[in-house]
C-alpha cells in the first residue's frame, strides 16, 4: 500500500464515511424495531381493554 498522503487520506475519509453510513442503518434499524415493539404493546394491551369494554356496552344494553 503505497504511503501517499493523498490516498491514504481517501482511504480514511472513505471508510469514515461507510462506518457512518453503517452506523446510521443500524440506528434506523433499531428505531424502526423499537417502534414495532411499542406498537405490539399497544396493540397486546389495548385489545383486552376493548374487549372488556365491549362486554360491559352488550350488559348494558339488555
Amino acid at each position: 500500500m503505497p504511503f501517499d498522503t493523498d490516498t491514504l487520506s481517501f482511504v480514511l475519509t472513505y471508510g469514515g464515511t461507510l462506518v457512518v453510513a453503517l452506523l446510521m442503518f443500524i440506528g434506523q434499524l433499531t428505531a424502526v424495531g423499537i417502534l414495532l415493539i411499542l406498537a405490539g404493546i399497544t396493540w397486546l394491551t389495548a385489545y383486552p381493554i376493548q374487549a372488556i369494554a365491549r362486554a360491559f356496552s352488550r350488559s348494558d344494553r339488555t
